[in-house]
């Protein structure tokens, strides 16, 4: 495992307020595990919380192999997981994590990730607010999954995300992991968002878009 400086792991979003006290019985309580790429990620299946230090991540749909749709998401440096997997009470894990490149992951047991919960309201909502946010990416997801062809996938997400006024704004998300969420190929996302180019709704200046005939989009791509 790459070596860690302390100062950056006390800076990490969830518990960066973390009492001193109670920051030196987390801290003692954290577990190092290292993957090489195309490994699977174990400690998915173990009650604990788990964020990817380094690497990159992909969560497959379980039961599926690395080369088969849908791919449910990429997960980059920083990312929070394990999350279902404390309350689960030994059921099995509903996704399949694979090391996209070399991984440093830390785990934090669940038992001691709900007593810092308890002692910390800080934390405790903090905690909350990421998993409502959580909740609210797999609704996306859903919705995208089951919207139909490439252009109305695009077409949905557009809709939701861009000015609704008409003027220009970057796309929310790099063209890689909006691929990955839509569930589609990056070649596709761009023959997508030529489409819908050609067809008068989308216009793009440079890397700003902007969306027109908001209502006449919905009902072609419905």
């Amino acid at each position: 495992m790459k070596d860690v400086r302390p100062e950056a792991l006390r800076a990490y979003f969830l518990w960066k307020d973390l009492d001193e006290s109670l920051w030196q019985q987390f801290s003692r309580s954290m577990d190092w595990h290292h993957y090489s790429c195309g490994d699977e990620i174990q400690t998915a299946e173990q009650e604990c919380l788990c964020v990817l230090w380094s690497g990159k991540i992909k969560v497959y749909a379980k039961g599926s192999s690395d080369t088969h749709t849908p791919l449910l998401r990429t997960m980059e440096a920083g990312a929070l997981f394990g999350v279902n997997q404390i309350y689960s009470h030994g059921a099995p894990p509903m996704s399949r994590l694979v090391a996209a490149r070399a991984c440093d992951v830390l785990c934090i047991p669940a038992t001691v990730w709900e007593e810092i919960l308890v002692k910390d309201a800080k934390i405790m909502k903090r905690y909350v607010l990421f998993l409502t946010q959580r909740i609210e990416f797999l609704n996306q997801k859903i919705r995208y999954l089951t919207a139909g062809s490439t252009e109305r996938k695009l077409a949905t997400y557009l809709l939701s995300t861009l000015p609704t006024d008409g003027s220009y704004a970057p796309l929310p998300l790099p063209a890689a992991n909006l691929a990955d969420l839509l569930d589609i190929g990056r070649a596709s996302l761009y023959r997508a968002i030529n489409k819908l180019s050609e067809d008068g709704f989308l216009i793009r200046q440079d890397k700003m878009y902007a969306l027109l005939h908001r209502e006449a989009l919905q009902d072609h791509y419905s």
